[in-house]
């Protein structure tokens, strides 16, 4: 089953930031168009209709979306070898208690199977997931977890603080 950026036909912009509800909006039109029940020739494969909308409709809102790519992103993770990968283990950190690479601008921790930048976290992922101040990520080397958990500051409350 195609994930919601596939049946768009935006499974090469998954994850991209640049990606606006107008690109959404058009991918959705050329994706009714392409596999309307009308235009198929017989026994050809097709996504619904009703999928298309679906992917739309959670694609275009923005903190739906923002849900979507969480979960599709824990998906990924799991998968990332091909093969299905057990949760053996979550360990749970603060931002502060990972290494920061200023050169790579990353966050990292060594794992206890040996990889010594096993859990690896990026600016990009942090904001992905600033509305839950947590984060999950899994191990490069194993199947062990980190939940990072993280706070965000506002502007405007640092200039409040320091103009208080």
């Amino acid at each position: 089953m195609a994930n919601h950026y596939e049946a768009l036909g935006l499974g090469h912009r998954q994850f991209d930031g640049n990606l606006t509800t107008q690109d959404i909006k058009q991918a959705y039109r050329k994706a009714l168009l392409e596999h309307h029940p009308d235009k198929l020739r017989a026994g050809g494969a097709s996504q619904s209709v009703d999928s298309i909308t679906i992917a739309y409709k959670t694609l275009s809102e923005p903190e739906a979306k923002v849900d979507y790519d969480r979960d599709l992103r824990l998906q990924l993770t799991r998968n990332k070898r091909g093969e299905k990968i057990f949760h053996t283990g979550l360990d749970i950190v603060d931002l502060d208690d990972l290494d920061y690479d200023e050169k790579s601008g990353e966050w990292w921790k060594g794992c206890r199977c040996g990889q010594d930048r096993g859990f690896v976290v990026t600016e990009d992922e942090l904001e992905n997931e600033s509305r839950y101040g947590e984060l999950i990520t899994g191990c490069k080397g194993c199947s062990l977890w980190l939940k990072v958990l993280f706070g965000i500051e506002d502007d405007e409350e640092q200039n409040v603080q320091l103009a208080g």
